[in-house]
């Protein structure tokens, strides 16, 4: 039986710690901008570049042998078992990896076209077997303008490969970090119009998922890509490693709990939850997009989750004076500790905020 019949974790928290340390000083939420560019939380910055880059020399090389069996998986989500190169030229350079896998550009030897593949070892000991055939399954379901693409799968006798679109415009998270860096405390992390355009693409996309079924549950910026450098790109949500389908009224909540620190839900923590955990998501990264930090932080993620739980948040006014009142509004709405008084997906894309500053500038980009 393939290996992808069966299902993979990406959970990556020492990762997220590093990263995270780049936006937030453990000690004062207020400080962070500044801290930003001098001090603990730029060494983390530099730090975690550094353990990118040994990441990157240390990733293994994409293995070229087939199995005997080439016939093609008959799961959901179809499989080639085969040599991804009789398709692809992979290129060796490895453009981003993590624990479980390298990320490397390809291009179809018959149009030329590039694209992103993720080659994942199947001997990796914190891979388990299940999820990534669900993931796939999600992938293949879904065709939307700011979800990532899923183009094609193949195994070999000792990785998965995963073929997607290939986005060359960073992280959000690193486009918060250069924002937060550029060093006028004064001014937003991300100017208002901005920040509401990408909002707008994630409520689109997790509509679009919502209306299926699927939740995705770890909505994050390093989980939000920008399909280009221009500074009207488009945006891609990835990694669906956590995602799932969920229908409320026929199975009840969910109770399984996953996500990260600073973006879960409280509902999540208290293992009783259902797609409104996207929402409560969404708000953070608009919170962290207009000023540059996260509402709830802590030293460990104990420190951070019971922030979470109880729910207090601040507008400090040195970071908040030039935004708007309603921008302010759009997140009170979505930082409800209630998820039956937080707005939902259809809800927050009618808000003022969205309408104003988004939809007719992007409808004709997502249609």
């Amino acid at each position: 039986m393939a290996f992808v019949h069966q299902l993979i974790s990406f959970d990556d928290e020492m990762d997220v710690l590093i990263k995270m340390g780049s936006i937030v000083d453990g000690d004062a939420r207020r400080n962070a901008k500044s801290c930003l560019v001098s001090g603990s939380c730029y060494d983390a910055k530099i730090r975690n570049q550094q353990h990118r880059q040994q990441r990157r020399e240390d990733a293994p090389k994409l293995v070229s042998l087939c199995s005997s069996s080439e016939q093609e998986s008959k799961a959901d989500a179809v499989v080639r078992y085969c040599n991804i190169e009789d398709k692809y030229h992979v290129d060796p350079r490895i453009l981003g990896a993590g624990h479980h896998g390298s990320v490397r550009q390809c291009n179809d030897r018959a149009t030329g076209q590039r694209f992103a593949v993720k080659s994942i070892r199947k001997d990796d000991p914190h891979v388990k077997p299940d999820g990534l055939s669900r993931e796939i399954a999600l992938l293949r379901e879904m065709r939307h303008g700011s979800i990532i693409r899923l183009v094609d799968v193949f195994e070999d006798a000792d990785y998965v490969h995963i073929v997607t679109d290939l986005c060359q415009g960073g992280e959000l998270f690193d486009k918060i970090v250069e924002k937060s860096s550029d060093g006028d405390n004064d001014a937003p992390c991300f100017e208002e119009g901005a920040a509401a355009r990408v909002v707008y693409q994630i409520l689109s996309a997790v509509s679009y998922m919502h209306e299926r079924g699927i939740v995705h549950r770890d909505i994050k910026p390093e989980n939000i890509l920008f399909e280009t450098a221009h500074e009207d790109s488009r945006v891609k949500i990835i990694d669906f490693g956590l995602s799932r389908k969920h229908f409320q009224n026929a199975e009840g909540p969910m109770s399984t709990l996953v996500g990260t620190p600073y973006y879960i839900a409280p509902e999540v923590l208290l293992r009783k939850y259902d797609k409104a955990c996207d929402l409560w998501s969404i708000g953070i990264i608009a919170y962290i997009m207009l000023c540059g930090y996260p509402p709830f932080n802590g030293a460990t993620n104990r420190q951070t989750h019971e922030s979470v739980l109880r729910g207090r948040y601040e507008f400090h006014a040195e970071d908040w004076k030039y935004i708007s009142g309603v921008a302010v509004d759009f997140i009170r709405r979505l930082l409800q500790l209630d998820p039956s008084q937080r707005m939902t997906v259809q809800q927050a894309l009618h808000h003022p905020w969205i309408v104003k500053h988004a939809c007719c500038a992007m409808n004709d980009m997502l249609n």
